[in-house]
């Protein structure tokens, strides 16, 4: 038995190692690695495969095809072999691997007893249990009776109940409401009785406990949710113990009820198993070696420099989102109108927000997951419309309460009967990403002057819009349009926390046409023109239509400006649409049916695929848009507009850092790992999905809720569309002031030393790698 503090540091470890699992209304992307940055990446990939069984890398098989297709070649694994590896041994270790699809996770003992009894399911038995009572006791709106602990800790609730829980002993372990009645209240003295008794000694503690929630690492997953949510918020929560403490009561009564004898002795006399490192050392450089090809095909577009960004006046100035669907439709827009100047930052635009809809008493984060929004917006509604948005919740909550009723099981259809066959199609009827009623504006007191003048400014730097100004600046959000789609808020903007971007863009466009913002802007040098107008707009990423907000207030004078504006808005729209449609499988010859086709994919329930949304992500870079102007990046890379030129302290490219690059490599390690994993991070299969309590999904009618991205979002029913590469960053700057910022940020250092992302600065026409704390240049030129 572990020493009380070695217990707790050992807790404290597994719970890191669990992913956070955001619920379905906000989900946004997270990595599912987060625990294990702090060391590098084929280490995770030894403790992964030690504890659960497999490492997040491809299968040797894969790499082998891969090799054979020439999407990995000779100059790829020479450049990531090193002095201890040549490409033949690489080739050699993966060739007599050839059938390896992982191993053995850790056993827990509902997993040593069913080895021990065939047809035993005692592993799916305690899965099930522990999903049933999270169900239960965090649900968030489909529980209609009231559950008798609500309110009290997750494991003092499930204790209380566990103890009237005949359904253990029917399928029978005997004793289980006693052993439960026999521990301590208290979750840490519970997890400690309950190691004390079972808990294999020759079994790194932090590894066995880690394996214990990795059984359950989809509830994991959101309680860990819950406790970092109120942890920003200063509130202590202890809910990850609590459900390890269940987890672990589930064990020690089976081990309590079967683990006599040999089977108990074989249980005690466990020790780690032994991986085959050098295996794993190489799947990870193979993995490198994927990775180099299409490195190297981008850092050749960007040697060579683009055109310098012309000096007079842009016709048209529109901000994007970095998001990898903006790079193709910025590309058709600067076509359409070769006088626009389109610009990338992150699409919450620097207004972090929590937004509330009219009718509604709740709010949601419009800003990243890393950021807790200041200040408060809500829709703009009369009290009429106030009364008429509530009614509408109101009838919606009588309808959602009585098909989830318990009176409704059985009589549901038999009640609704034919009539509810026209009620599917209004799921989400004509659903679009933006908002229904009116502008946002901020809720309450709405921020000082100055206040409001400092988000306008920063906003402004960040972006690099400070001293040309176009007649129109259209600040653009995005937002993804889908029915009957519970992962819908997984394609909506991830800066703007899992929501469509317009209340952002609106916000922020409102505010700098404010003439009192502008009088406190010229004060700190950034004069706008007295005809520049600013504009917000939203991208629906499905149908690929962007919606200009607010045209009404755009004055007679700028007509002209207007009309030019909509029709390069268009000509974007319809090419980047005909761009797409072939990974869509639509016909792109008849343009104007292809428009109507997606948005009749837009709006249909069946509809698994509405979009691809960040599918195959490679890179980001952050530079000019005269770097990548002339590049076709095929939707694969974030772009975000950086001048180290104009960033004389470094201020710009230390948020890039802190923020846009995190983010983004939360992006790519879940798409990553859905890809490489899909049993253990992916979430399933949509068509079977079954919502749980409001907040996540089954996969059928059981389990554990299923973690990551749904097959469909990777998968064309065919093939893969994901490729697999971890992030690599472009960032125009010299490798000096990259490696000085990356001094003072250690946590965004980490993921480039342990090569959880890749690194790549742009210095006039060479790149230079990061590995480790060197630049090594990367022998790319013009």
């Amino acid at each position: 038995m572990p020493s009380e503090q070695t217990l707790t540091d050992a807790v404290n470890e597994a719970s890191a190692r669990i992913p956070l699992l955001w619920p379905l209304r906000h989900f946004v992307a997270s990595n599912p690695f987060l625990g294990l940055t702090h060391m590098p990446f084929k280490e995770a990939c030894a403790v992964l495969e030690r504890v659960v069984g497999s490492a997040p890398v491809r299968t040797p098989a894969e790499y082998l095809a891969a090799f054979d297709a020439g999407e990995i070649d000779d100059e790829d694994l020479a450049s990531v072999a090193g002095a201890e590896w040549t490409s033949q041994a690489l080739v050699a270790v993966l060739e007599a691997n050839r059938g390896y699809k992982g191993r053995a996770a850790l056993p827990t003992v509902a997993d040593h007893v069913d080895s021990a009894a065939p047809g035993a399911r005692w592993g799916i038995f305690v899965t099930e249990e522990i999903s049933k009572w999270c169900g239960v006791i965090l649900d968030e709106n489909q529980t209609t009776w009231g559950f008798p602990w609500a309110g009290k800790p997750l494991f003092e609730a499930w204790r209380e109940a566990a103890m009237l829980d005949r359904n253990p002993e029917v399928h029978g372990l005997a004793g289980f409401r006693t052993f439960v009645a026999s521990l301590p209240t208290d979750a840490s003295k519970a997890i400690a009785a309950c190691m004390e008794r079972m808990a294999p000694p020759g079994i790194p503690a932090a590894d066995f406990l880690h394996r214990q929630l990795a059984t359950v690492s989809g509830w994991a997953g959101y309680v860990k949710y819950l406790v970092r949510e109120d942890s920003l918020r200063g509130r202590t929560n202890g809910s990850l113990r609590d459900l390890l403490a269940i987890r672990l009561a589930y064990d020690c009564a089976l081990f309590q009820a079967f683990c006599r004898d040999e089977l108990a002795e074989k249980w005690m006399s466990q020790t780690p198993p032994e991986g085959d490192g050098r295996l794993i050392e190489a799947l990870c450089l193979w993995q490198s070696a994927y990775e180099a090809g299409l490195q190297r095909e981008i850092g050749r577009g960007l040697a060579t420099s683009g055109a310098p960004k012309s000096v007079g006046r842009p016709s048209i100035q529109a901000v994007f989102c970095i998001d990898v669907r903006s790079e193709v439709i910025r590309r058709h827009l600067e076509a359409a109108d070769p006088g626009a100047e389109t610009i990338g930052f992150a699409g919450f635009f620097g207004f972090p927000v929590s937004h509330r809809l009219a009718g509604s008493d709740t709010k949601g984060s419009r800003c990243p997951a890393l950021l807790i929004p200041p200040f408060d917006s809500c829709e703009v509604s009369s009290a009429e419309e106030e009364i008429q948005a509530r009614s509408e919740h109101a009838r919606s909550a009588a309808w959602k309460a009585f098909q989830n009723s318990v009176a409704s099981c059985f009589s549901f259809v038999e009640t609704a009967g034919l009539g509810f066959a026209a009620s599917l199609r209004q799921i989400r009827p004509g659903a679009t990403p933006s908002c229904t009623r009116a502008a946002p504006s901020f809720e309450h007191t709405p921020p000082a002057i100055e206040s409001r003048a400092s988000l306008a400014e920063n906003a402004l730097r960040n972006m690099g819009l400070t001293k040309r100004f176009a007649r129109l600046v259209v600040i653009c959000g995005h937002g993804s349009q889908s029915a009957n789609n519970p992962y819908a808020s997984g394609l909506d903007c991830g800066a703007c926390g899992g929501h469509a971007g317009d209340v952002n863009a609106r916000l922020a466009a409102a505010t700098l046409n404010e003439p009192e913002v502008r009088a406190h802007l010229a004060r700190r040098g950034i004069t706008i023109p007295e005809d520049t107008v600013f504009l917000a707009a939203l991208h629906n990423t499905t149908t690929d239509e962007v919606e200009v907000f607010d045209t009404e207030a755009v004055p007679v004078s700028h007509a002209d400006d207007m009309a030019k504006l909509k029709r390069a808005l268009a000509a974007a729209s319809e090419a980047t649409r005909v761009e797409r449609s072939p990974s869509l499988g639509m016909d792109r010859r008849d343009r104007e049916a292809l428009a109507d086709s997606l948005r009749t994919r837009a709006q249909d329930i069946a509809e698994v695929r509405p979009e691809w949304g960040l599918a195959n992500n490679a890179a980001l870079i952050a530079a000019p848009r005269a770097r990548t102007s002339g590049l076709k990046l095929s939707g694969r890379v974030f772009l975000h507009d950086y001048d180290q030129a104009e960033d004389t302290n470094d201020s710009v490219l230390t948020l890039i850092l802190s923020a846009p690059v995190v983010v983004a490599s939360w992006i790519s390690l879940q798409y990553y790992a859905s890809r490489v994993d899909p049993s253990r991070y992916g979430a399933g299969n949509k068509v079977l999905h079954n919502i749980s309590s409001g907040v996540g999904a089954l996969e059928g009618n059981g389990g554990d809720l299923r973690c990551g991205l749904p097959l469909q979002s990777i998968h064309d029913g065919t093939s893969f569309v994901h490729e697999p590469r971890r992030l690599t960053v472009y960032i125009e700057a010299r490798p000096e002031r990259i490696g000085s910022v990356l001094s003072e940020k250690p946590d965004v250092a980490q993921l480039f030393d342990n090569e959880w992302i890749h690194l790549v600065a742009i210095d006039g026409e060479s790149l230079y790698r990061y590995v480790r704390g060197i630049w090594a240049p990367m022998g790319l030129h013009a």
